[in-house]
C-alpha cells in the first residue's frame, strides 16, 4: 500500500478549512488505510527565498530550481536512519479566542523569527518534517484557498519541488488555482508538470493550469471535499429564516446590499449572518447588526455543528465560499456571490446548481442576486430534484481526490 504524506490546513479559524480539510483525511483513511498516511500542514521552515526575488527573476525557473538543488544537497547528509515510515494523522485545530491574543503576540515577533529563519536553508524543525516526506511514497497537496501568488503557496511548491528531487511521486488535489504573476506561472509549469496527478474543482483551474504548459493528461476534476459534510440533521425543523453574508475582501457598495436586505423582507423573512470565518467577517457583522438589524448565528464548536445549524434556515445569500457549500450539503438552496476571483463560480458550475453565481464587479449583479431570490421565494426552481439527484452525483465524485492514488 501507498505510503501517503497529505499537506493540508490544519490550523485556523475558518469553519470551511476544517470541513475540507477532514472530509479529504477520511477519504485517505479509506483509500490508503490510518497507518499508511501521515498529515502535515503548510511547510513551517522553507523561509529564506524571496518571492520578490522569484518575481524580478530574469529566469525564475533557475532560480527556483537552485533553491531546491541546495535544499536537497544540504538535507542529504541529515536522512541517514530516517527513511522508516510513521504515520501521524494531525488533529484539526480552529484556533479560539484565547490563541488569537497570543496570536498578536507571535505576530509582533514573526518579523525577527523570519530573518532569521532566512539565514538558513532550513531549520531544525523542518528536518523532521523532511524525514517524513522522504520516508513516503507520495507527497500530496491539498491547497483550496492558497493557489495564487504568495509566500505559502511558493514555500509549498518549493517542498514539492524537493520531494520530487527526493524520487517521491507527488500529486496535487481538492484546489482552485488562482495564479496571475508570469514568474508564479512557470514554477507552476515546472512543479504541477512533474506531478503524477492533479485533481483540481473546476474546469476554469483545468484550463488554467493546463495554459500554462502543464500537459492535459494529468489534470483531472472532482469537487470540493467540504460537500461531503454529513451531519445528522433529521431532527432540524425549519425556522423560517434567511441566511445573509458578506466579506471584507470583495468591493461592493452597502446601498446594494441594502436592496438585497429589502428584497428578502418584503416576502416577511428575518436575516440572520451566517459564515463560516466569524472573527475573519467582525467588520461586517457589526455593520449589518448597527444598519440592517441583522442578528448573528451563534458560535459552532465545529464544521459539522456549523452546517447542522444551517440546515434549519430556509436559503443563504452569501459570498462566503465554504458557508455556501456546506448550506448545499445539508439541502439548504444558495444564492451564492462570488468571493474571489472565480472560485465560487467553478465550483457551482461543478455542481450543476440551477442558480448564477454572481460577480459584485460585474454590472446588474444585484439585479441577478434579486432574480434569485424571487426564484426561490416563489419555488420556480426544483430543489428536491437538485439536491436527491444532481448533487448527489457529484458528491458521489468527491472521492476522484484520492481513488487515483492506487493506480499509481
Amino acid at each position: 500500500m501507498k505510503k501517503v504524506f497529505l499537506v493540508t490546513k490544519l490550523k485556523t479559524t475558518n469553519l470551511g478549512n476544517q470541513a475540507l480539510s477532514m472530509e479529504l483525511i477520511k477519504l485517505f483513511e479509506e483509500e490508503v488505510g490510518k497507518e499508511n498516511l501521515y498529515v502535515g500542514g503548510r511547510p513551517l521552515g522553507l523561509f529564506g527565498y524571496s518571492i520578490d526575488k522569484l518575481k524580478s527573476s530574469s529566469d525564475p525557473e533557475r532560480l527556483f530550481e537552485s533553491w531546491a538543488d541546495a535544499v536537497v544537497k544540504k538535507y542529504r547528509p541529515l536522512s541517514a536512519g530516517s527513511n522508516v515510515f510513521v504515520s501521524k494523522v494531525n488533529q484539526f485545530k480552529l484556533t479560539e479566542n484565547k490563541s488569537l491574543k497570543l496570536e498578536k503576540f507571535k505576530t509582533f515577533l514573526r518579523p525577527l523569527k523570519r530573518k532569521i529563519d532566512k539565514l538558513f536553508l532550513f531549520n531544525k524543525q523542518y528536518v523532521k518534517r523532511l524525514n517524513a516526506i522522504n520516508a513516503s511514497d507520495f507527497l500530496i497537496y491539498s491547497g483550496a484557498g492558497e493557489v495564487s501568488d504568495n509566500h505559502v503557496f511558493l514555500r509549498q511548491m518549493l517542498e514539492l519541488r524537493v520531494a520530487q528531487k527526493l524520487g517521491k511521486k507527488t500529486g496535487a488535489v481538492n484546489q482552485s488555482v488562482v495564479v496571475k504573476h508570469d514568474a508564479f506561472k512557470k514554477i507552476v509549469k515546472l512543479v504541477y508538470g512533474n506531478m503524477n496527478h492533479i485533481v483540481v474543482r473546476g474546469a476554469i483551474s483545468k484550463a488554467t493550469i493546463v495554459s500554462f504548459g502543464v500537459p492535459e493528461n494529468i489534470v483531472f476534476i472532482a469537487p470540493d471535499t467540504a460537500i461531503k459534510t454529513s451531519p445528522d440533521y433529521s431532527g432540524v425543523k425549519k425556522n423560517g429564516l434567511v441566511g445573509i453574508n458578506f466579506t471584507p475582501f470583495i468591493n461592493f457598495d452597502w446601498k446594494d446590499v441594502g436592496k438585497i436586505v429589502d428584497k428578502v423582507r418584503s416576502y416577511n423573512k428575518d436575516l440572520v449572518f451566517i459564515t463560516n470565518e466569524p472573527l475573519g467577517d467582525i467588520p461586517i457583522i457589526e455593520k449589518f447588526k448597527s444598519d440592517y438589524n441583522v442578528g448573528v448565528l451563534e458560535e459552532s464548536s465545529d464544521y459539522l455543528d456549523f452546517a447542522k445549524k444551517i440546515a434549519a434556515y430556509e436559503y443563504l445569500v452569501g459570498a462566503r465560499l465554504h458557508a455556501n457549500v456546506m448550506a448545499l450539503a445539508v439541502k439548504v438552496p444558495v444564492v451564492a456571490i462570488e468571493g474571489l476571483v472565480w472560485k465560487t463560480k467553478e465550483l457551482f458550475e461543478q455542481f450543476e446548481y440551477p442558480l448564477p453565481s454572481a460577480n459584485v464587479n460585474d454590472a446588474g449583479w444585484v439585479d441577478s442576486v434579486i432574480d434569485s431570490i424571487e426564484k426561490i421565494e416563489e419555488n420556480k426552481i426544483d430543489f428536491n430534484h437538485y439536491f436527491s439527484n444532481v448533487l448527489e452525483k457529484h458528491k458521489a465524485l468527491v472521492k476522484n481526490n484520492v481513488s487515483w492514488i492506487k493506480e499509481k
